[in-house]
């Protein structure tokens, strides 16, 4: 889930309304990831279905969907036209998002379990549970960049789940079993790191700027708002709005919604309005 420069100057003082659920049909979805496409679309990654689903944010319907050939963990994209899926047999699907149709193009085999996915300058970047770490990929699989517990000598990461980049070249890792966020540069150096009560088991990460990102507290059923220059963190959205479980999410730019897909089992997703 990669930056997408919102105009937005701050969430905390901002209207967050309520819009009706987007319907995904009859049966169950384990939604674990979300990511923004291109003008009005955003792609849902269904882990237990082996899909990914094009759905157009103006009409909040789906538009198409693909199976792949194994279980789907993560998604961004690359550029306009193309996507990458992290699959659960250590392989990257490539994607074709043309217009409104998705097409599997080239598969790419890594030596991980990745688990986040993001497209940075020209690279991949790509967290994994074994070993816990994080990488930097060539989009032909070569490793640029590698740092994991066993490279450091210490227990950096624990169960690192979705990654984001800013436009200031920040790498930011959200870690299910240590309750941190990590900040990396490009050469995956520590640059900072947020720990806080407010999230517990963080999942998904965006950011809408380089100094706006917002996080998933599954645990704690919310959805915080970090600000890096300041390092403070507020919750924005909680059980009181209807977050439960928060796994995954993405913004719509153009129509300023905000999506938020539940850890559990659905058949809808959340949405709210920004003004």
């Amino acid at each position: 889930m990669h930056c997408t420069n919102i105009v937005i100057t701050d969430l905390t003082v901002a209207t967050m309304k309520i819009q009706p659920n987007v319907q995904l049909g009859s049966e169950k979805l384990n939604i674990i990831d979300m990511t923004g496409v291109s003008g009005n679309k955003s792609l849902l990654t269904v882990s237990n279905k082996r899909k990914l689903l094009l759905l157009d944010n103006k009409t909040d319907t789906v538009l198409s969907e693909i199976v792949l050939n194994a279980k789907t963990r993560s998604t961004c994209m690359i550029d306009s036209q193309q996507a990458a899926t992290a699959l659960a047999n250590k392989k990257i699907q490539f994607i074709k998002v043309k217009d409104n149709t998705l097409e599997d193009e080239k598969l790419l085999d890594v030596d991980v379990d990745v688990m986040g996915i993001v497209s940075f300058k020209n690279t991949i970047v790509v967290s994994s549970h074994n070993p816990p770490g994080v990488r930097i990929i060539s989009k032909d699989g070569a490793v640029i960049h590698n740092m994991d517990n066993t490279t450091i000598g210490r227990e950096m990461f624990k169960k690192p789940r979705r990654i984001t980049a800013t436009s200031d070249d920040s790498i930011y890792v959200a870690d299910w079993g240590t309750h941190e966020i990590t900040r990396l540069d490009s050469s995956l150096t520590i640059l900072q790191k947020f720990c806080d009560p407010l999230f517990e088991s963080p999942c998904g990460i965006i950011a809408l700027n380089r100094d706006q990102l917002l996080v998933c507290s599954f645990g704690n059923n919310s959805i915080v708002q970090i600000r890096p220059s300041t390092n403070s963190m507020t919750v924005l959205l909680d059980k009181q709005h209807g977050i439960q479980k928060p796994q995954s999410f993405c913004f719509c730019k153009k129509q300023k919604k905000l999506y938020v897909a539940p850890g559990d089992e659905t058949t809808s997703v959340l949405v709210y309005k920004i003004t």
